[in-house]
């Protein structure tokens, strides 16, 4: 599901970037971004670093869900979706010799502005596990949960203190399989009542 997650958000800031723009041109890439990455960068490149996974307990809930069978004749219920916030450290990183820095900055801005325009994943860029999952797929850009110490982070990674993105995609993942069509009860299609019960 998370690598699902990177398939979705690649094809986010590939297919919704502005024509011509620095973005829609740039790599985009999930890998550490530490220093032996850093060597061997060679185009303008997104970074994507998953930092932190965790249960949103705001959007917990114990209504277990109903689940159809494809023809509708057959319906089960099932443990409700744990909501689970995947939270990204995004940059932007330029190997040009001169004038990296306001590259890399207009390439942030873009990044902050699609995400900006689309709060919630398009269902045409949701990729694998995702294109069926249980909506809404809210993605938090600049949210202000994000690391909490940066110098140390970036010190961690061998790396100089770097402008950096937040964002927070909150998934549902159901705690168990969802049976096979053919697993699940019927549907009941009729109710007759006889007239000593109509009281």
């Amino acid at each position: 599901m998370i690598k699902d997650l990177d398939d979705t958000i690649k094809a986010a800031l590939q297919t919704l970037a502005a024509p011509n723009s620095l973005l829609a041109s740039a790599d985009i890439s999930f890998d550490q971004p530490d220093k032996a990455w850093r060597d061997l960068l060679h185009k303008l490149t997104v970074n994507c670093y998953l930092y932190d996974i965790r249960q949103n307990m705001a959007m917990r809930t114990n209504e277990p869900i109903v689940v159809r069978s494809a023809d509708n004749m057959r319906a089960t219920r099932v443990l409700p979706p744990a909501r689970i916030d995947c939270a990204y450290c995004i940059t932007a990183w330029s190997p040009a010799q001169t004038g990296a820095v306001f590259e890399e900055h207009r390439l942030l801005s873009q990044v902050l502005r699609l995400f900006l325009q689309y709060p919630m994943l398009p269902q045409a860029v949701l990729m694998g596990s995702l294109s069926t999952q249980l909506p809404p797929f809210p993605g938090i850009a600049a949210s202000q949960e994000g690391v909490k110490n940066m110098p140390e982070f970036w010190n961690a990674l061998d790396q100089k203190l770097k402008p950096s993105l937040n964002y927070i995609v909150t998934l549902a993942m159901l705690p168990e399989d969802i049976p096979a069509d053919n697993a699940m009860g019927d549907v009941a299609r009729k109710i007759t009542v006889d007239a000593d019960h109509l009281e």
